[in-house]
C-alpha cells in the first residue's frame, strides 16, 4: 500500500475547505517488491523510488514493464506536468494482501516509549509469503518476541520448518517463541513455496531489553492466510457460547478480529456489526464471564471504538464502511481514566459516611452492591443505574428508581440482578437509603461514567467532540441543538454533517468523536423526518425534502448506485433538462428519476439486510438468542437505516409525478413471479394483519387489504398482495415481498380498487405489462400454478447456452460499423444498435463513439511475442497435469501463473500501436489522458490531434479512467457557452490545446451521455 498526501479526492461527493486525506492504494495493488533471494539493499533502492513517486508524483511506464503506479498515484500525478522517471527493475511481482501499522504507547516506570511498527505481507503467484516489519519512533536494539498460531488453534508455537528472517530466528524460553533481531531497515519474513501453508497468522511483541512493548490493539498480528468473512464469523461465533461471557471478552475478540474484518470487506465487517448489535440489544450476555478493572474496560473501549471510526471512513468499500459505522453506533466512546470509576465511588462512599466492608457506616445495599459492580465489570449501564439513583434522590421513592430505569432504557429488576460482579455478590437488588445530600458528588460521578461510557447522544457527543471542529462549525452545531425543534433544523443538518465530512472523513485524523457526533445527528434527522406531518405540502417541498433526504445518506458516499441516481434526480429536480416543471414531459424524466432512486435504494438496502441476516442467525444458533430477535434481525437493521427517510419521502412524492406524467396510479414494489400469469389464485378481501399465522399452501390466494401497516408477515401460499395504500419499499412486508417472490403493488385510485375488489372469491390470473398490471378471472385453477411453476424450475434447472463460433478478422481494432457476432461481444454489438436507433436520435442524445478490440486480437497478440507464448503454453500443461491428478492446490497454482503471465509479461504487438493510438485521437477523452504521457503535436483548430506513445492497452485504460475519475460530477450544471467549457482547470488548458470541442468537455467532466445531438464523442 503507498502512502502519500493528497489535495481532496476529486471523486468526493462534496469537497470542504477540510478536505485533506492519505489515498492508500487498495488491497491487491500490485507490489514491486525486491526478489526473495536478495539483500535489503534493492529493497532499500524500492523504498526510495517510492518516496520520490509519492514526492514528486511522476509517472512511470514502459512497453513492455515497469512499475504500475496505483490509482491513487496516477490521480495525484494527473493535476502535474507528466515526466518520466526510471522504474527499480524487479524479478517478482506480487500482491499486498496486509498492510497496517500498530501504534506503541508504553509507560514503565519513568520511561515513555511511543512509536509504530508497520506491518505488510506481499504474496507471490509462485506460492511465497513475505512480511515485512518497520518500526518508527522505537530506537534501536529492538527484537520481535514472536510466534505462529496454526489452523485451528489458539496458542503459538515454533514456526514451520523452510521459513526464514533476515534477522535470524532463534528458540526462546521453552522454544515456542522465537526471537528476531529489528535492524535499521525493519525484518523480513520469508515463507517460500509450501510452507507454513497451515500456518493461520504470526504473533509478536516488540522488546527492548526488558521492556515490553505492547501495541495500543494487543499483540501484532499479521494473517499468513487472506482474511475471509467466513473466517472472522466463526471466530465471533465461537466465542459466543451459550450464555457465557463478558461485554469486555466480547470487546476484546472483536479488536482481536477487526484487521481481518477489514480486509475481509462487507461479510466480515457484517460478522462484525452483526455481533455488536445483538450484544446492543442485550441478545448476547455481558455480565457472565470474568470480571476486569474499570481501566480495562476504558482502554478497550476507546481502542475499539478508534479502530471502528477509522474503519467506517477508509474501508475499500462503501458497504462495508456502513456495516462499520452501524457497529461503531453500539459503542461508547471509551477512554478516560477508568480507575477513575472505582476511585470516585470509593470516595463518594467515604466523603459520605457509607459503610465500605468492615469500615462502619451507613448501611446502604444498593450504594454497596453498585460499588462491587463498578469495581468489576463497570459498562454503559452504569450511565442509566447513575441517572436513576439521581432521580430516586430527588423523589425519595425507591420504586420510582426501577420506573426510571424501565421506562428511559428498558431495563428491569431481573436484569440489575443478573450483574453479578465477582464472588461475594448476587447482583443489584437494592433498596437504597434516601440520602439527597450526595445528589452533587452523584452529578459529578455521572459526568466521569459518561467520559468512559457516553458518546451515544448528539448533547454528549457534542460535549467531546468541539475541541477538535473549526469555531464556524462548533458554533452552529450548538444552535442547532438549543433549537432541535424548529423546522429548519432537519435541512441544517444535512448541511453541517457535509461540512462535518471534512473533519472525520477527509481530515487528517479520524476523531471517533466527531464520527459519534455525526451518527447521533443522522439518527436525529431520520427520527425528525419519519416524524413530519406532510398534511399540507405540495409535490415541489416533497420532492424538495426528497433531495436533502437522499443527501444526507450519501454524506460518506457509501452508495455508488444512489450517488448516480442522485444526479439524475437533482438534475431533473433543479430544472437543467429546460422542461416545463410540471409539464407532461418533465413529470416523465422526473417519474424515470425517481424509479432510479427508487431501484438504487432497493439494492443497496436489501443487500444490507442479506448481508447482516447470515451472521445474525449462525452468532444467535450459537448463543441460544431468542429467535423473535434474529428472524427479521436484517430487516430491523435496514428500518433503523437513514434510508428510511428517503423511502419515506419517495413514497410520498411518487403520485403526484405519476399523475402528471399520466402514467398508470400502479406502484409496483416487489415483482412476483412469472406463474401469476396461468394463475395466482383466489380473490381474498380482508385486512393482512387480520390473517396472520394462517397458511394458504392449499389453495393460493391473492390478498386484497385496503391498508398495510409495513410490518405484517405474508402468509404462506399467498402469492400476491394488492392495496390502496401507498407502500414503503423499505418496509418489513416490501422486503419480504421481495425475497420470496411475492408480489406487492399499490392501486391508489379509488375506481380502479374498486374494480379489483370486485372480483372477490374469484380465482384470477396477474399479468404484468409494462407498468400495468391486469388481474383477470381464470379458468386454469390451483393445477396450472403448479404445473407452470415446475415448468419454470425444471428450465431454470438446464438452461441451455448457445455460443456465436468466434470470427477471425485481419483487422486488430474494428468500429461499430464491423460490430458482429463472433467479432466481438454483446454488449459492443447493442451499442452498435443504438448507434442507429431512431429512437436515441429522437431524444437528440448522441451515443457514445467507441472501438473495440475483436476476440481474435488476443490469439493475434500471443502469436506475436514466442517468449509469452511459451510460458502460456507450459502453465496451461501444468493445468492439464493438475486436473489430470485432481490437485487443487495445483490447478490453483497454475491458472494463477497463467493470469499473472498474460497480464504482465505479454508485450503491446508493434501491428497494434498504430490503429489504438489513432482510436485514442479518435476519443476526446483518451487524447487528454495520452497526453499526460506521452507527446501530442499541436493540432490546427480543424485538425485531430496526433498521438504517438508507447504506453500498453492497461495503461491506456487506466489513463482514461483517471481523465473522468479524476473531476467530481458538475454541480452546477452544463455550461452552455461553448467558448468558455465547464471543466477543471487542468483539463481547460488540455482541451484548448487539443482543440477538443467544449460540449466534449463538458460531457466528459460529468461522466454522463452528452444531450446534444451533435453526434460528439462522449465518454460513459
Amino acid at each position: 500500500r503507498i502512502r502519500c498526501s493528497t489535495k481532496p479526492r476529486a471523486q468526493h461527493h462534496r469537497a470542504t475547505p477540510h478536505d485533506r486525506t492519505k489515498v492508500c492504494a487498495p488491497l491487491g495493488t500490485l507490489a514491486t517488491l525486491p526478489d526473495r533471494g536478495s539483500s535489503l539493499e534493492a529493497e532499500l533502492r524500492e523504498k526510495k523510488m517510492f518516496a520520490s513517486l509519492t514526492q514528486q508524483t511522476a509517472v512511470a511506464g514502459s512497453s513492455a514493464s515497469g512499475l504500475r503506479v496505483s490509482k491513487a498515484i496516477r490521480a495525484r500525478a494527473a493535476a502535474r506536468r507528466p515526466f518520466r522517471v526510471s522504474a527499480v527493475a524487479t524479478q517478482q511481482i506480487g500482491k499486498i494482501r496486509f498492510d497496517e501499522v500498530a501504534t506503541i504507547d508504553h509507560k514503565e516506570g519513568d520511561t515513555h516509549t511511543v512509536g509504530s511498527v508497520d506491518m505488510k505481507r506481499v504474496d507471490y503467484p509462485d506460492g511465497t509469503r513475505v512480511v515485512k516489519m518497520t518500526t518508527q519512533g522505537l530506537g534501536d536494539n529492538l527484537e520481535l518476541h514472536w510466534g505462529c498460531v496454526f489452523d485451528g488453534a489458539d496458542g503459538w508455537a515454533p514456526p514451520p520448518q523452510g521459513a526464514s528472517a533476515t534477522g535470524g530466528i532463534n528458540a526462546f524460553g521453552d522454544g515456542i517463541a522465537s526471537r528476531t533481531k529489528i535492524g535499521g531497515d525493519g525484518v523480513t519474513f520469508t515463507f517460500p513455496p509450501g510452507v507454513g501453508e497451515d500456518v493461520e497468522r504470526m504473533v509478536g511483541i516488540v522488546v527492548k531489553g526488558e521492556l515490553w512493548l505492547h501495541s495500543v490493539i494487543g499483540d501484532l498480528v499479521i494473517p499468513l492466510k487472506t482474511p475471509s468473512g467466513t473466517g472472522v464469523l466463526k471466530s465471533l461465533a465461537d466465542g459466543e457460547k451459550a450464555q457465557s461471557g463478558s461485554l469486555y471478552e466480547r470487546f476484546r475478540r472483536v479488536n482481536d478480529k477487526l484487521s481481518e474484518a477489514v480486509q475481509s470487506g462487507p461479510d466480515g465487517a457484517a460478522a462484525v456489526m452483526a455481533t455488536l448489535r445483538l450484544s446492543a440489544m442485550r441478545q448476547l450476555p455481558w455480565y457472565a464471564g470474568g470480571n476486569y478493572q474499570g481501566k480495562d474496560m476504558a482502554h478497550m473501549q476507546k481502542v475499539i471504538c478508534e479502530r471502528m471510526a477509522r474503519a467506517s471512513a477508509t474501508s475499500e468499500d462503501g458497504m462495508s464502511r456502513q456495516l462499520f459505522r452501524a457497529a461503531l453506533g453500539t459503542l461508547p466512546r471509551g477512554g478516560g481514566n477508568g480507575d477513575d470509576i472505582r476511585l470516585g465511588i470509593l470516595q463518594i462512599m467515604r466523603e459520605n459516611g457509607i459503610k465500605e466492608g468492615h469500615r462502619p457506616g451507613i448501611e446502604d445495599a444498593f450504594i454497596q452492591q453498585w460499588h462491587q459492580k463498578l469495581h468489576s465489570n463497570t459498562t454503559v449501564d452504569d450511565i442509566y443505574i447513575c441517572e436513576a439513583y439521581l432521580h430516586f434522590l430527588h423523589t425519595g421513592a425507591w420504586d420510582d428508581f426501577w420506573t426510571y430505569l424501565w421506562d428511559n432504557h428498558g431495563l428491569t429488576k431481573d436484569d440489575l440482578a443478573e450483574m453479578k460482579a465477582g464472588w461475594r455478590t448476587e447482583g443489584i437488588h437494592g433498596p437504597a437509603e434516601h440520602l439527597p445530600h450526595m445528589i452533587d458528588p452523584m452529578k459529578h460521578f455521572l459526568w466521569i461514567l459518561k467520559i468512559t461510557h457516553g458518546g451515544g447522544s448528539m448533547d454528549s457527543a457534542m460535549d467531546f467532540a468541539h475541541g477538535v471542529l473549526p469555531e464556524d462549525l462548533q458554533y452552529e452545531i450548538r444552535d442547532m441543538l438549543d433549537n432541535r425543534d424548529a423546522p429548519w433544523v432537519p435541512n441544517k443538518i444535512v448541511e453541517l454533517r457535509e461540512r462535518l465530512a471534512g473533519v472525520w472523513k477527509y481530515g487528517p485524523d479520524c476523531n471517533r468523536d466527531v464520527v459519534l457526533l455525526d451518527i447521533a445527528m443522522e439518527k436525529f434527522y431520520r427520527q425528525k423526518i419519519e416524524g413530519l406531518d406532510l398534511t399540507g405540502w405540495d409535490y415541489d417541498a416533497r420532492l424538495g425534502q426528497l433531495e436533502m433526504s437522499i443527501r444526507n445518506v450519501l454524506v460518506g458516499q457509501d452508495f455508488d448506485r444512489l450517488v448516480t441516481a442522485y444526479d439524475f434526480f437533482r438534475k431533473a429536480n433543479g430544472g437543467e433538462n429546460g422542461l416545463t416543471r410540471w409539464s407532461p414531459e418533465w413529470a416523465k424524466v422526473m417519474d424515470a428519476a425517481l424509479e432510479s432512486v427508487s431501484l438504487a435504494m432497493e439494492h443497496h438496502m436489501d443487500q444490507l439486510c442479506e448481508l447482516v441476516q447470515h451472521p445474525a442467525d449462525v452468532i444467535g444458533e450459537q448463543a441460544e438468542c431468542d429467535p423473535a430477535y434474529i428472524t427479521n434481525f436484517g430487516e430491523e437493521v435496514v428500518r433503523g437505516h437513514s434510508m428510511f427517510a428517503v423511502s419515506r419521502m419517495l413514497s410520498e412524492s411518487r403520485p403526484g409525478v405519476r399523475q402528471a406524467a399520466g402514467r398508470s396510479p400502479w406502484d409496483v414494489a416487489a415483482l412476483g413471479s412469472p406463474a401469476l400469469a396461468s394463475y395466482a389464485g383466489v380473490v381474498t378481501v380482508t385486512e393482512l394483519a387480520d390473517v396472520q399465522g394462517q397458511d394458504y399452501s392449499a389453495a393460493p390466494a391473492v390478498i386484497l387489504s385496503a391498508r398495510l401497516g409495513g410490518l405484517e408477515d405474508i402468509p404462506p401460499g399467498v402469492t400476491a398482495v394488492l392495496t390502496s395504500a401507498p407502500v414503503d419499499l423499505l418496509s418489513h412486508i416490501a422486503i419480504r415481498a421481495r425475497q420470496t417472490g411475492v408480489l406487492l403493488a399499490a392501486m391508489p385510485d379509488p375506481a380502479g380498487w374498486e374494480a379489483l375488489v370486485a372480483d372477490a372469491g374469484k380465482g384470477v390470473k396477474i399479468e404484468v405489462v409494462g407498468e400495468e398490471i391486469k388481474v383477470s378471472e381464470s379458468s386454469a385453477g390451483a393445477a396450472a400454478a403448479s404445473t407452470s411453476s415446475a415448468t419454470s424450475s425444471a428450465t431454470s434447472s438446464a438452461p441451455k447456452l448457445t455460443l456465436a463460433p468466434k470470427v477471425d478478422t485481419a483487422d486488430w481494432l474494428v468500429t461499430p460499423d464491423k460490430y458482429a457476432p463472433g467479432v466481438v461481444g454483446g454488449k459492443s454489438s447493442s451499442l452498435a444498435k443504438l448507434g442507429v436507433s431512431p429512437a436515441i436520435a429522437s431524444f437528440g442524445a448522441a451515443v457514445p463513439a467507441s472501438s473495440a478490440l475483436p476476440f481474435d486480437a488476443f490469439d493475434k497478440a500471443l502469436a506475436a511475442d514466442p517468449a509469452t507464448a511459451a510460458k502460456v503454453s507450459a502453465a496451461l500443461s501444468a493445468v492439464s497435469t493438475a486436473d489430470a491428478a485432481g490437485d487443487a492446490t495445483a490447478r490453483r497454482a497454475a491458472l494463477d501463473s497463467v493470469r499473472s503471465t498474460i497480464a504482465y509479461d505479454l508485450k503491446m504487438p508493434d501491428d497494434l500501436v498504430a490503429p489504438l493510438a489513432a482510436a485514442a485521437a479518435s476519443s476526446a477523452a483518451a487524447s487528454i489522458a495520452a497526453a499526460r504521457f506521452a507527446h501530442v503535436a499541436t493540432p490546427t483548430p480543424d485538425s485531430n490531434a496526433v498521438v504517438t506513445t508507447t504506453l500498453t492497452p492497461r495503461d491506456l485504460a487506466a489513463a482514461a479512467h483517471d481523465a473522468v475519475a479524476s473531476n467530481p460530477p458538475n454541480t452546477e450544471g452544463f455550461s452552455t457557452n461553448a467558448a468558455t467549457p465547464n471543466v477543471g482547470s487542468k483539463y481547460s488548458a488540455s482541451a484548448r490545446s487539443m482543440a477538443v470541442p467544449a460540449a466534449f468537455a463538458e460531457t466528459a467532466h460529468s461522466s454522463t451521455v452528452s444531450s446534444s445531438a451533435t453526434g460528439t464523442p462522449v465518454v460513459q
